[in-house]
């Protein structure tokens, strides 16, 4: 049960977060609370998703405070399912950030990716620390959770050219 309880201090927070949303009828900001509630789920519950390879010995890693860390960016064996399903798992909340903050621009955009993926992988490094989660912390999970967010952007930015006239 211990191991539950940064993720209940968090879901609390991001409840009181969602219910103050609700009741002000902003419902696009209680769709971004929500949506930070999903990925808190998907990364600081000691229940751990596996959709990777069987390549993990060949991943370097390293034991620190707790969990295991992987601290080389894009070794080949870490490349798998799990690497692109990062990507795809946070750009709802790419598209939530644009959606309620419209004006943001790119290096805006990137900060905030950035700083997805460090906020749950320091979480999850310090549910290891604190609890014993037994998460992995991975740089990859950093790059590929701001690639999700900024892909969502891309999509939005890129699409094709309208002709006026």
């Amino acid at each position: 049960m211990g191991r539950w309880i940064p993720y209940i201090i968090v879901s609390l927070i991001l409840l009181v977060l969602s219910w103050h949303a609700a009741a002000q009828h902003h419902y696009r900001r209680l769709l971004w609370w929500l949506g930070c509630w999903g990925l808190a789920t998907l990364t600081w519950t000691p229940v751990a998703f596996s959709f990777g390879s069987d390549t993990v010995g060949q991943v370097t890693t390293h034991w620190i405070a707790g969990g295991i860390w992987v601290l080389r960016p894009f070794e080949r064996a870490s490349m798998d399912t799990s690497f692109w399903l990062n990507i795809i798992m946070t750009m709802p909340q790419g598209m939530l950030l644009g959606v309620n903050w419209p004006r943001l621009r790119w290096p805006q955009w990137l900060l905030a990716g950035l700083a997805t993926g460090l906020t749950l992988e320091t979480g999850q490094a310090i549910g290891n620390w604190l609890v014993s989660l037994g998460r992995w912390v991975d740089i990859n999970d950093v790059l590929t959770n701001c690639l999700g967010r900024r892909a969502r952007c891309w999509s939005r930015v890129v699409g094709p050219p309208t002709h006026s006239g």
